[in-house]
């Protein structure tokens, strides 16, 4: 952190939070894009399975008509496809994250037994405490209490997500007391840049299916592969999200790294990153 946010007022940290998350964001599109070329066999986790549900989605004629998409939506076929899908791109998230720390496609998939353990206990233990929250949720509470409690579970839930991604990245400076308090507003930056680069990623996702409706089955067939292929760019936003917000790590004196600094550090080691994905 620099010794230049120590002699910053609150309007000029506010002001370069306001700055650095702006960067963070491109940072974020980035880091997606670059991971198209870096890491194509990481994003194919999220892309196959989703081109998979494809092929069945097309076999049992769902882009025949809308009626058609609807009364076939629940098929079982599908769905089996479906939870595959899910899953594949869950981990394809995870993975790209876990990519731009590690770098290296072979490491990124051999996960260390430790690291496994620490990032499934902060699953576990973050669950169980968000449990009560959630069950509060789906109380008639009044809203001066149900407001309150939903902004400290979120507080709380940001703070198990940074020590969850900051495991998954082998990022040892992450540790569960500095997610739960200094970092605690890393946690607010990180679901930001995940909610940016979600958004317009699965609102074109959305509109690729509608397009598909009715449509000759070349033009289907066209629109689905563009659509598995999107899913892999989908996963290489999130998860880019999900690094940078841990990697910056806003806390409530500064940013640990300003998100203006992560390209220039991070430049050189990207080139080798990219030579060592092109000849592995």
């Amino acid at each position: 952190m620099s010794d230049r946010s120590e002699r910053l007022g609150i309007g000029g940290r506010i002001v370069g939070a306001i700055l650095g998350m702006g960067r963070a964001v491109v940072e974020t599109y980035r880091l997606g894009g670059r991971a198209v070329r870096a890491a194509p066999l990481v994003l194919a986790i999220a892309v196959v399975p989703e081109f998979l549900q494809h092929i069945a989605e097309i076999h049992l004629g769902m882009f025949v008509s809308v009626e058609q998409f609807r009364a076939l939506a629940n098929d079982p076929l599908r769905w089996g496809f479906g939870y595959v899908k899910i899953a594949g791109f869950v981990i394809g998230i995870l993975a790209v994250a876990r990519f731009w720390s590690i770098r290296s496609v072979r490491r990124t998939l051999l996960v260390p037994p430790m690291t496994f353990v620490r990032v499934v206990v902060g699953l576990v233990v973050g669950l169980a405490v968000a449990s009560p929250f959630m069950w509060l949720d789906k109380q008639d509470l009044p809203p001066a209490i149900a407001v309150p409690l939903q902004i400290v579970s979120g507080i709380i839930q940001g703070g198990f997500l940074i020590y969850i991604v900051g495991a998954l990245i082998e990022d040892a400076s992450v540790t569960p007391k500095r997610a739960m308090t200094s970092l605690l507003p890393a946690g607010i930056v990180l679901s930001v840049l995940a909610a940016v680069a979600f958004g317009p990623a699965q609102a074109l996702h959305m509109a690729n299916h509608k397009l598909a409706l009715g449509q000759p089955l070349p033009i289907v067939w066209a629109l689905m592969v563009f659509d598995a292929l999107w899913v892999g760019l989908f996963a290489a936003l999130v998860g880019s999200a999900l690094f940078v917000g841990v990697r910056t790590g806003l806390t409530w004196r500064g940013w640990t790294v300003h998100p203006r600094d992560l390209y220039a550090t991070d430049k050189s080691a990207d080139d080798a990153l990219l030579y060592e994905a092109r000849t592995a």
